[in-house]
């Protein structure tokens, strides 16, 4: 049986119809393929929302916004949110209406609750409106554009009742400039031949690294012999025993520590060393009275040598009471 052409153009003409229905709707965000559920949420203003923006959540789109409607005073918007996603939206969590990002638009984001249960279809969701963050830097921009606003006002006032002062103020530093530049100028050349120098200094110690070096091995070298030199060692030795002597005079011990710590005998030497120069002295004086020559025997008789020894005694008591 033959197919009549009214018949193929009738089934063509359908699905076009299908085609562009079907294309209509996924430009207007809506998937006919997947499974979906129409949820609800009231503001009290959705500037800037349209049909077919975005539902969001956690930033992945999980379906669109399908009607836009005033119902008393407040605007009814009706969603259409995939039935994957429903069991991870609880019943308690809120469509919050917000700004789409820096390039402009409005998009519903689901701020999830912490409910047990999850949402069922046809029910409504807690809308809220969330701030505006363009809005928002706009508001703090203004605020603050006042105030520098403000600031200039005070800064030209400062500037129109102090202009002669700062006029001579800029002048001074003009002023000052100049004088620095001079000294400068005048200094240049000094700085010149001052930096010649420290270059050709720098140049000749690079050119004598060499030696340098090697006076900085010999030197330590030197180092290391004198503190391992056995003259260290043996002034050590020396050091110790004057030490050990100095400690043995202080404490008294020895023939020269009685001599440096015995008042006694330091007094009995000192008298005898003045007995001494009496007799020497008589010696000189009277040296008969000691040496006696005679070749016939003595002339002198008992008495005078009794008499001589004590005119002595009574000399040396004489010279014991002086002192």
């Amino acid at each position: 049986m033959k197919i009549r052409r009214e018949f193929k153009i009738g089934v063509f003409a359908v699905i076009v119809i299908l085609i562009s229905w079907w294309g209509i709707k996924w430009l207007g965000g809506q998937n006919l393929l997947l499974s979906s559920s129409t949820y609800y949420a009231y503001y009290d203003d959705v500037s800037g929302l349209m049909v077919s923006s975005r539902v969001k959540l956690r930033g992945v789109d999980i379906g669109n916004v399908q009607d836009i409607e005033l119902e008393g005073n407040k605007v009814k918007i009706e969603m259409l949110i995939e039935d994957k996603y429903a069991d991870m939206i609880p019943a308690n969590s809120v469509a919050e209406l917000g700004s789409a990002g820096l390039m402009g638009g409005t998009e519903v984001n689901i701020i999830q609750g912490d409910a047990t249960a999850a949402i069922t279809p046809n029910c409504t969701i807690e809308g809220r409106l969330k701030p505006d963050l363009i809005g928002d830097i706009a508001g703090k921009a203004s605020g603050l554009i006042d105030g520098l606003n403000v600031t200039v006002d005070n800064l030209n006032t400062i500037l129109s009742d102090n202009g002669e002062p700062l006029t001579q103020m800029i002048a001074n530093l003009e002023a000052m400039t100049s004088t620095i530049n001079n000294i400068v100028s005048s200094a240049q050349h000094s700085l010149n031949g001052t930096l010649n120098n420290l270059r050709t200094f720098t140049d000749t110690l690079a050119e004598n690294t060499t030696h340098v070096e090697s006076m900085l091995t010999n030197l330590d070298t030197f180092s290391t012999d004198l503190a391992e030199a056995q003259f260290v060692e043996q002034l050590s030795t020396t050091i110790e025993q004057l030490n050990g002597v100095i400690t043995t005079l202080n404490e008294g011990d020895g023939t020269a520590g009685m001599l440096l710590n015995d008042k006694a005998l330091y007094d009995s030497l000192n008298a005898a060393g003045n007995n001494l120069a009496l007799l020497l002295e008589d010696l000189k004086a009277n040296p008969m009275r000691y040496v006696h020559f005679s070749l016939f025997g003595s002339s002198e008789s008992k008495a005078e040598r009794k008499a001589a020894r004590e005119e002595r005694k009574a000399a040396k008591a004489a010279q014991k009471g002086n002192n």
